[in-house]
């Protein structure tokens, strides 16, 4: 059913059947907005957990700690090093 065949079936109707429509209506938005906000506070929720179940692994000792910690030594030894290192897909 369209917006326009909507608006025309109102027409037909009593104050107090729109009415009845009008309150079940927002009934119903109201109960998809508040889901909507359920789910997005679950997955905020979620998120957070992960992220700080990840924090260790990033600490000294964590098994990421020497990817990222500004102290580390670079993975490769010298930008030469890396460049050699690269596949010659023309061989």
């Amino acid at each position: 059913m369209t917006k326009a065949e909507i608006l025309e079936a109102l027409k037909h109707l009593t104050t107090e059947e729109r009415l009845e429509i009008i309150e079940t209506a927002s009934r119903l938005m109201r109960k998809e907005i508040e889901e909507k906000s359920r789910i997005k506070a679950e997955r905020k929720k979620r998120l957070r957990a992960a992220a700080e179940a990840a924090i260790p692994h990033y600490q000294p000792g964590g098994a990421l700690h020497d990817l990222w910690s500004p102290d580390s030594k670079d993975y490769y030894d010298s930008e030469d090093e890396y460049a050699g290192d690269r596949v010659d897909s023309h061989a």
